[in-house]
């Protein structure tokens, strides 16, 4: 019989990145996860996927999937008296009730909580007020105001500027405003989506580098685990709006000056706010100066392009920093620092179109390919296909290897005549 306390429950939006690396390490992994994918079963002993259990496809429950998540991760965890510990990915970055029910059940049930505590999350994720913190300590940050539908805007802030949701991730409900005639229009759309009751912000629009720093801290001692550029909207890869986002390259090719400055914000803030474990900053840099985006108080997306890059496996890092002392993470750290070892590209590739079967088969066959949907359904258009990971010795290769990758799967779709 395994250990119990090697058993981890992922809870999130795309568990499988997590629950490999979880996997590599000796854990034995249960999950509660939207999609299913085809890769994400050879290592879970169980799992609750919410589309199945719904019986809806991605588009219809994408934005209320987390109505779920809670009764889910609480039938997981009586269904295995096993589960020792569970992490929570995203999807509930601002679901603070809800993460409040988990936390709650997890200290009944005796389970370790490997995440941030809910007043990190929560101060972490006004971004207000970190901006206030930002410039308080003399950092520059974007113009940014709280926004109401039909409010004039400050006369301060030009076109174009960003208008989005005040709790948004992955580049989701954010929009560049250019006109007042556009401004007018993206109003009636959010009115006509009965979202018109939702908190939005708008924000000077900066033209830069999208990059994302991850940190790793046990609450108290903090270091940069990488500095990576984002893709953020890449037309190739057919995201449903041009602010979402479409992967990383691990690390980012940046000045060794634009690295300081990114890195000393984003250890500031982890320590300011307390956060534990893996948890990750976005940001854009123009004129060489890093302006902060948004936080996300948990593991992020870029998880496996890092551990291919650093020949490190971060979930185990995550763990230690609830469970062993620093001094023994630093010795992991140091050795990853010695231990680049390539550079790696991620990609998330989204449907151009309706995608058959046959050829979601043909495309799961690639190298290179993860995050694999299951050939039993069409894939609808504007929903996630899969993802690319790819590594080679320099910044250029990894990109152009991974969007050969995409040139693979374009003609599977777009040059064949589907059955």
């Amino acid at each position: 019989m395994q250990n119990k306390q090697n058993s981890i429950l992922v809870v999130g939006f795309n568990t499988r990145p997590l629950v490999f690396s979880l996997y590599e390490v000796g854990y034995k992994v249960y999950s509660v996860d939207f999609f299913g994918d085809m890769d994400l079963y050879p290592y879970v002993e169980d799992s609750i996927i919410i589309t199945e259990r719904l019986k809806f496809q991605y588009k219809y429950i994408k934005d209320f999937y987390k109505d779920f998540v809670v009764q889910f991760t609480f039938e997981m965890i009586e269904r295995h008296s096993d589960i020792s510990s569970v992490i929570i990915a995203s999807g509930l970055d601002d679901e603070i009730h809800k993460r409040q029910e988990i936390y709650d059940f997890l200290e009944k049930k005796g389970i370790s909580n490997l995440n941030n505590n809910l007043i990190s999350i929560t101060q972490a994720r006004n971004i207000q007020k970190t901006y206030q913190i930002l410039e308080n300590q003399n950092f520059k940050v974007p113009l940014t105001y709280k926004y109401s539908l039909d409010k004039e805007i400050p006369a301060n802030l030009s076109y174009p500027f960003i208008l989005k949701k005040l709790k948004s991730s992955g580049g989701i409900n954010v929009h560049k405003i250019k006109s007042e005639e556009e401004l007018l229009f993206r109003e009636k759309l959010i009115k006509s989506s009965r979202n018109e009751d939702s908190d939005y912000i708008i924000q000077e629009y900066i033209k830069g580098i999208p990059v994302s720093c991850t940190t790793i801290s046990d609450g108290i001692h903090s270091e940069v685990i990488s500095i990576n550029r984002q893709i953020i909207g890449l037309n190739i890869l057919n995201p449903p709006d041009k602010f979402y986002y479409n992967g990383n390259v691990v690390p980012a090719y940046l000045l060794p000056n634009d690295k300081i400055l990114i890195s000393q914000i984003s250890i500031f803030l982890t320590e300011k706010f307390n956060l534990q474990g893996i948890n990750g900053f976005d940001f854009v840099v123009k004129d060489h100066y890093p302006y902060l985006m948004e936080i996300n108080p948990r593991i992020p997306g870029s998880i496996r392009a890092s551990e291919e890059a650093y020949n490190v496996n971060l979930l185990d890092l995550h763990i230690k920093c609830f469970t062993k002392g620093w001094d023994n993470l630093k010795k992991s750290l140091i050795l990853r620092e010695k231990n680049q070892v390539c550079f790696a590209t991620k990609l998330v590739y989204f449907a151009p179109k309706d995608i058959q079967k046959s050829t979601i088969k043909r495309i799961n066959n690639l190298d290179y390919v993860h995050d694999k949907s299951t050939p039993d359904k069409i894939i609808k258009k504007n929903s996630p296909v899969c993802t690319i990971l790819y590594k080679d010795k320099n910044f250029a290769s990894s990109f152009f290897g991974a969007l050969k990758v995409v040139d693979e799967i374009n003609g599977l779709i777009l040059k064949k005549k589907e059955t």
